[in-house]
Protein backbone atom coordinates (compact mmCIF):
# COMPACT_ATOMS: atom_id res chain seq x y z
CA UNK A 1 0.00 0.00 0.00
CA UNK A 2 1.27 3.43 -0.92
CA UNK A 3 2.19 5.76 1.90
CA UNK A 4 -0.90 7.57 3.18
CA UNK A 5 0.79 10.98 3.09
CA UNK A 6 1.73 10.53 -0.57
CA UNK A 7 -1.85 9.62 -1.40
CA UNK A 8 -3.19 12.64 0.50
CA UNK A 9 -0.80 14.97 -1.35
CA UNK A 10 -1.90 13.58 -4.71
CA UNK A 11 -5.56 14.00 -3.80
CA UNK A 12 -4.95 17.54 -2.59
CA UNK A 13 -3.40 18.35 -5.97
CA UNK A 14 -6.83 17.81 -7.51
CA UNK A 15 -7.70 21.29 -6.23
CA UNK A 16 -6.53 22.61 -9.61
CA UNK A 17 -9.70 21.30 -11.25
CA UNK A 18 -11.98 23.16 -8.83
CA UNK A 19 -10.15 26.49 -8.86
CA UNK A 20 -8.45 28.79 -11.31
CA UNK A 21 -9.28 29.88 -14.83
CA UNK A 22 -12.32 28.04 -16.13
CA UNK A 23 -14.04 27.65 -12.77
CA UNK A 24 -17.25 29.20 -14.10
CA UNK A 25 -20.92 28.42 -13.70
CA UNK A 26 -22.67 28.60 -17.07
CA UNK A 27 -26.32 29.64 -17.28
CA UNK A 28 -29.02 26.99 -17.79
CA UNK A 29 -29.64 28.27 -21.34
CA UNK A 30 -26.27 26.92 -22.52
CA UNK A 31 -26.95 23.40 -23.82
CA UNK A 32 -23.64 22.45 -25.44
CA UNK A 33 -20.10 23.68 -26.09
CA UNK A 34 -18.03 22.55 -29.03
CA UNK A 35 -14.34 23.30 -29.66
CA UNK A 36 -12.68 22.73 -33.04
CA UNK A 37 -8.94 23.05 -33.74
CA UNK A 38 -5.96 21.34 -35.39
CA UNK A 39 -4.78 18.16 -33.66
CA UNK A 40 -1.04 18.96 -33.82
CA UNK A 41 0.81 21.98 -32.58
CA UNK A 42 2.28 23.42 -35.78
CA UNK A 43 3.10 27.06 -35.37
CA UNK A 44 1.18 29.04 -32.79
CA UNK A 45 -2.20 29.45 -34.48
CA UNK A 46 -3.89 26.65 -32.54
CA UNK A 47 -1.81 26.92 -29.34
CA UNK A 48 -4.45 28.87 -27.40
CA UNK A 49 -7.18 26.44 -28.45
CA UNK A 50 -5.11 23.45 -27.35
CA UNK A 51 -4.31 25.06 -23.98
CA UNK A 52 -7.98 25.97 -23.56
CA UNK A 53 -8.94 22.35 -24.26
CA UNK A 54 -6.28 20.90 -21.95
CA UNK A 55 -6.33 23.35 -19.02
CA UNK A 56 -9.66 25.19 -18.94
CA UNK A 57 -12.27 22.77 -20.33
CA UNK A 58 -11.79 20.25 -17.47
CA UNK A 59 -12.65 23.00 -14.98
CA UNK A 60 -15.70 24.02 -16.98
CA UNK A 61 -16.84 20.39 -17.12
CA UNK A 62 -16.24 19.95 -13.37
CA UNK A 63 -18.41 22.98 -12.56
CA UNK A 64 -21.06 22.08 -15.19
CA UNK A 65 -21.26 18.26 -15.16
CA UNK A 66 -24.44 17.93 -17.23
CA UNK A 67 -23.17 20.15 -20.05
CA UNK A 68 -22.10 18.17 -23.13
CA UNK A 69 -18.73 19.34 -24.41
CA UNK A 70 -17.41 18.08 -27.73
CA UNK A 71 -13.89 18.49 -29.06
CA UNK A 72 -13.20 18.19 -32.77
CA UNK A 73 -9.55 17.97 -33.79
CA UNK A 74 -9.03 18.07 -37.52
CA UNK A 75 -5.95 17.27 -39.62
CA UNK A 76 -5.73 20.50 -41.64
CA UNK A 77 -3.14 22.89 -40.12
CA UNK A 78 -4.66 25.82 -42.00
CA UNK A 79 -8.14 24.76 -40.91
CA UNK A 80 -10.46 26.68 -38.64
CA UNK A 81 -10.38 27.02 -34.89
CA UNK A 82 -13.82 27.72 -33.40
CA UNK A 83 -15.58 27.72 -30.09
CA UNK A 84 -19.27 27.03 -30.71
CA UNK A 85 -21.83 27.76 -28.02
CA UNK A 86 -25.27 26.23 -28.31
CA UNK A 87 -28.11 27.69 -26.27
CA UNK A 88 -31.77 26.97 -25.87
CA UNK A 89 -33.92 30.00 -26.52
CA UNK A 90 -36.90 30.12 -24.22
CA UNK A 91 -40.11 30.53 -26.17
CA UNK A 92 -42.31 33.37 -24.96
CA UNK A 93 -45.67 32.35 -23.52
CA UNK A 94 -48.38 33.83 -25.76
CA UNK A 95 -51.31 31.96 -24.32
CA UNK A 96 -52.61 32.08 -20.78
CA UNK A 97 -52.74 28.30 -20.39
CA UNK A 98 -49.94 26.71 -18.40
CA UNK A 99 -47.44 24.52 -20.23
CA UNK A 100 -48.46 20.85 -20.46
CA UNK A 101 -45.54 19.60 -18.33
CA UNK A 102 -42.77 21.19 -16.40
CA UNK A 103 -39.52 19.27 -16.78
CA UNK A 104 -35.96 20.16 -15.99
CA UNK A 105 -34.51 18.39 -19.02
CA UNK A 106 -32.79 20.67 -21.49
CA UNK A 107 -34.50 21.37 -24.76
CA UNK A 108 -33.43 19.58 -27.91
CA UNK A 109 -30.03 20.69 -29.15
CA UNK A 110 -30.02 22.98 -32.15
CA UNK A 111 -27.92 22.03 -35.15
CA UNK A 112 -26.56 25.55 -35.52
CA UNK A 113 -24.58 27.25 -32.77
CA UNK A 114 -25.95 30.39 -31.18
CA UNK A 115 -22.48 31.92 -30.84
CA UNK A 116 -19.35 31.08 -32.82
CA UNK A 117 -16.03 32.49 -31.67
CA UNK A 118 -12.96 32.39 -33.92
CA UNK A 119 -10.21 31.23 -31.56
CA UNK A 120 -7.28 30.95 -33.95
CA UNK A 121 -4.28 32.97 -32.67
CA UNK A 122 -6.06 33.72 -29.36
CA UNK A 123 -4.60 33.03 -25.92
CA UNK A 124 -6.59 30.65 -23.72
CA UNK A 125 -7.46 33.46 -21.30
CA UNK A 126 -8.89 35.52 -24.19
CA UNK A 127 -10.98 32.52 -25.26
CA UNK A 128 -12.31 32.16 -21.71
CA UNK A 129 -13.13 35.89 -21.54
CA UNK A 130 -15.05 35.63 -24.83
CA UNK A 131 -16.97 32.59 -23.52
CA UNK A 132 -17.90 34.39 -20.30
CA UNK A 133 -18.93 37.51 -22.24
CA UNK A 134 -21.12 35.62 -24.74
CA UNK A 135 -22.85 33.39 -22.19
CA UNK A 136 -22.99 35.61 -19.12
CA UNK A 137 -21.32 32.93 -17.00
CA UNK A 138 -20.54 33.49 -13.34
CA UNK A 139 -16.83 33.31 -12.46
CA UNK A 140 -16.39 31.37 -9.22
CA UNK A 141 -13.75 32.63 -6.81
CA UNK A 142 -11.34 30.42 -4.89
CA UNK A 143 -12.25 30.10 -1.19
CA UNK A 144 -9.48 31.35 1.12
CA UNK A 145 -8.91 27.93 2.69
CA UNK A 146 -8.41 26.30 -0.71
CA UNK A 147 -6.13 29.15 -1.82
CA UNK A 148 -3.99 28.58 1.27
CA UNK A 149 -3.94 24.84 0.57
CA UNK A 150 -2.90 25.43 -3.05
CA UNK A 151 -0.09 27.76 -1.88
CA UNK A 152 1.06 25.05 0.52
CA UNK A 153 1.13 22.51 -2.32
CA UNK A 154 3.21 24.86 -4.48
CA UNK A 155 5.64 25.43 -1.59
CA UNK A 156 5.92 21.67 -1.11
CA UNK A 157 6.68 21.19 -4.83
CA UNK A 158 9.43 23.82 -4.69
CA UNK A 159 11.01 22.20 -1.62
CA UNK A 160 10.73 18.78 -3.27
CA UNK A 161 12.59 20.02 -6.36
CA UNK A 162 15.41 21.45 -4.20
CA UNK A 163 15.62 18.16 -2.27
CA UNK A 164 15.64 16.20 -5.55
CA UNK A 165 18.62 18.20 -6.82
CA UNK A 166 20.53 17.73 -3.55
CA UNK A 167 19.93 13.97 -3.51
CA UNK A 168 20.98 13.67 -7.16
CA UNK A 169 24.23 15.56 -6.44
CA UNK A 170 25.00 13.34 -3.40
CA UNK A 171 24.29 10.21 -5.42
CA UNK A 172 26.54 11.35 -8.27
CA UNK A 173 29.32 12.16 -5.76
CA UNK A 174 29.05 8.68 -4.23
CA UNK A 175 29.14 7.05 -7.68
CA UNK A 176 32.23 9.09 -8.69
CA UNK A 177 34.02 8.05 -5.49
CA UNK A 178 33.16 4.37 -6.10
CA UNK A 179 34.49 4.59 -9.67
CA UNK A 180 37.72 6.24 -8.45
CA UNK A 181 38.16 3.47 -5.86
CA UNK A 182 37.61 0.78 -8.50
CA UNK A 183 40.08 2.54 -10.79
CA UNK A 184 42.66 2.75 -7.96
CA UNK A 185 42.24 -0.96 -7.21
CA UNK A 186 42.64 -1.80 -10.85
CA UNK A 187 39.20 -3.39 -11.18
CA UNK A 188 38.35 -1.23 -14.21
CA UNK A 189 40.52 0.38 -16.86
CA UNK A 190 40.79 4.15 -17.36
CA UNK A 191 39.22 3.96 -20.87
CA UNK A 192 35.83 2.75 -19.63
Amino acid sequence: MVNMLKRMRKLRELLWIRNGPGAIQLPKEVTKISVEFHKKLIGSQHRGARHFWHDILPRIKYRNPTLPISVIRHADPAGPAYLNIYTSTPTPQTSTTPPPSTTTAPEALNDTPTHTIEIKDLHESEILEALVEKTGAVVLRTPPEEAAEMAEIEEFKERAEVDRVEVREKLMKVRREEELLKLARGEISAQE
